[in-house]
């Protein structure tokens, strides 16, 4: 498991923590870090699309 560390706006970390918790009443045994974490990984992975898009 890779451990990556990020900064957050008071604003981001709202946004994300109400999704989370709006995920979780979803998947009643998930956390909410565990749900933050897949949230912000889903982000990261279309950034990175989009990138290779703009590249390729």
């Amino acid at each position: 498991m890779r451990k990556t560390t990020i900064e957050l706006t008071e604003e981001q970390y709202f946004f994300l923590k109400e999704k989370a918790l709006e995920l979780q009443k979803q998947k009643q045994n998930a956390s909410i870090v565990s749900i933050i974490r897949d949230l912000v990984e889903k982000d990261r992975q279309e950034w990175e699309s989009k990138q290779k898009e703009r590249q390729g």
